[in-house]
């Protein structure tokens, strides 16, 4: 695949990981282990993400957008940074960023269906 098919097709989920309004390219880049400005070029389709960040962006992604769906924003955002019992007492942002983003998944499924608070 070219370069330039590799960021077209990344735009989106890059765009939708911003554009999302939970998390900014500060804490991008520390859940795919990386810099700010990397985020920012990726976003600026300056470059593309090795495979393990293109990776964990489209898992963070998912999880982003459950988040939206499960709460409001601000709550969602709250969420993502505050250490969760379900999560072993993990910050849902950091669970993501160690390759564990279907427990996140998992408990917000839980979250939204009552089964905890």
């Amino acid at each position: 695949m070219s370069e330039a098919m590799k960021l077209a097709q990344l735009e989106a989920p890059v765009q939708r990981v911003l554009g999302a309004g939970l998390v900014d390219t500060v804490d991008v880049a520390r859940v795919l282990e990386t810099t700010q400005r990397s985020v920012q070029r990726w976003q600026a389709q300056d470059t593309a993400p090795r495979k393990d960040a293109e990776d964990r962006l489209l898992e963070l992604a998912s999880v982003l957008d459950l988040a939206k769906r499960t709460m409001p924003a601000e709550g969602a955002r709250l969420w993502l940074r505050t250490p969760i019992e379900a999560l072993g007492w993990y910050k849902p942002l950091d669970a993501v960023k160690d390759g564990r983003y279907r427990e996140v998944i998992d408990a917000l499924l839980a979250l939204s269906e009552g089964v905890i608070q």
